[in-house]
């Protein structure tokens, strides 16, 4: 009887651990999405050609960007063996980044997180961005819309930092275009993830 209360209580335990772990996994994964894209996309963020240049940013209550999340997220060591780059030069502007990010790619976490589908719906974007649901969503020949592929997130032990790998996509009527793919090492700072920038 001992026994079954054990492992009734192991079992428990287990999963509450399981349910907080994707709990913050989901968090951090909408964290970096809108931290990634409202520093990164073209639309916000429009490029300069020429020192003497004006840019005029763009109001964001004007736009409506459409983003689709993939709900598949691979685990990260099988996306570590098919893209080992992105794991060996990180070049990051502290040290103490990349000690960080070698000792989670190094520990045993990085290795065991599987395959697993997440509840895209529960994300929640920013201004000017809305999802969109289907991947067979139709759109017309002058319309943009965003593609965001995350990894498993690996947290060091305090869940205070991680890596996550994303993939960023623009798409059009006839297909998409290169983005942006790699690793990220993201930091919690008051309650919030936001993704280490590189130099």
């Amino acid at each position: 009887m001992r026994k079954i209360i054990a492992l009734l209580m192991f079992t428990i335990l287990l999963t509450s651990c399981n349910d907080a772990y994707e709990k913050e996994e989901l968090k951090a994964i909408e964290d970096v999405a809108n931290d990634y894209l409202k520093t990164n996309d073209l639309i916000l963020n429009p490029t300069k050609f020429f020192d003497d240049q004006i840019i005029n940013k763009p109001n964001i209550d004007t736009l409506d960007i459409q983003i689709y999340f993939s709900d598949a997220l691979l685990p990260i060591s099988q996306v570590k063996e098919d893209n080992e780059w992105m794991f060996i030069d990180n070049n990051f502007k502290k040290a103490s980044d990349s000690i960080t990010f070698y000792s989670i790619v190094n520990s045993q976490k990085f290795k065991d997180l599987k395959f697993k589908e997440f509840e895209k719906s529960k994300l929640k974007l920013e201004k000017p961005y809305r999802q969109f649901k289907s991947s067979q969503t139709k759109f017309k020949s002058d319309e943009e819309y965003r593609i965001l592929n995350f990894s498993r997130v690996c947290f060091d032990d305090k869940r205070e930092n991680g890596i996550v790998v994303i993939e960023y996509l623009v798409g059009y009527e006839s297909g998409t275009s290169s983005g942006y793919h790699n690793s990220l090492l993201i930091t919690k700072k008051n309650g919030k993830w936001t993704y280490v920038r590189r130099k």
